[in-house]
């Protein structure tokens, strides 16, 4: 009942203030539980990306954010899994390969933390986090981005990615060089994303000043 209550008010407030288009939601698997690789730029992507994608996302959350009780009791409602980003303890590891074993979502910012640099929208280093869940889940790594920061009362875009299925030969037991792979394979996939929408927003631009000038 809580998490309704609290998904609709999400929901409306994103709905009146912040117009989004959701580009390759087609994309997003719908019979088994998968991990949303997204980028991040603030506390609201993660309301964002639940509204707008209609779906209840199990992301992970830095431990410090569960220490206050009423915290703690609201992050774990809407379905909150708190992790130690510096040392992963075995617990949330496997509460994260359980969420993923009864085909939920579980949404991982790989980049580790946000982009607080408002003059860059560009992706962070991504971390081995997400290819580590996947390959041991046997799961596979939807890529997503929020191109650029959300804003108020402007057309903002959430792009969905091509599902990306864990290579190597083990994929169960990934070495230190195929969990780079995997993890630069993620990292192209991210970027071209943004690139692909920084074509096509260029493209309208150019095509909306042609259609000016005649």
């Amino acid at each position: 009942m809580l998490f309704a209550i609290c998904y609709f008010i999400g929901w409306l407030i994103t709905f009146l203030f912040y117009p989004v288009k959701v580009i390759g939601k087609k994309n997003l698997p719908k019979k088994q539980g998968y991990i949303l690789a997204c980028n991040h730029f603030s506390n609201l992507d993660v309301v964002m990306l639940d509204t707008k994608l209609h779906k209840k996302i199990r992301f992970l959350a830095k431990k410090e954010l569960f220490k206050k009780k009423f915290n703690a009791f609201v992050l774990k409602k809407f379905g909150g899994i708190p992790i130690d980003r510096q040392n992963p303890g075995v617990a949330s590891f496997k509460q994260v390969i359980t969420v993923l074993h009864k085909d939920k979502i579980v949404g991982i910012f790989p980049e580790g933390t946000r982009n607080k640099d408002k003059s860059s929208d560009d992706l962070g280093q991504i971390k081995t986090g997400a290819i580590t869940f996947a390959s041991k889940a046997g799961v596979q790594i939807v890529p997503a981005i929020i191109y650029k920061r959300f804003k108020i009362w402007h057309k903002n875009y959430i792009v969905i990615g091509q599902p990306l299925d864990i290579v190597g030969v083990d994929t169960k037991r990934l070495t230190k060089e195929e969990i780079e792979i995997n993890t630069n394979r993620l990292t192209d996939a991210m970027n071209k994303l943004r690139k692909d929408m920084d074509d096509k927003m260029a493209a309208k631009k150019t095509k909306r000043k042609n259609e000016n000038e005649k």
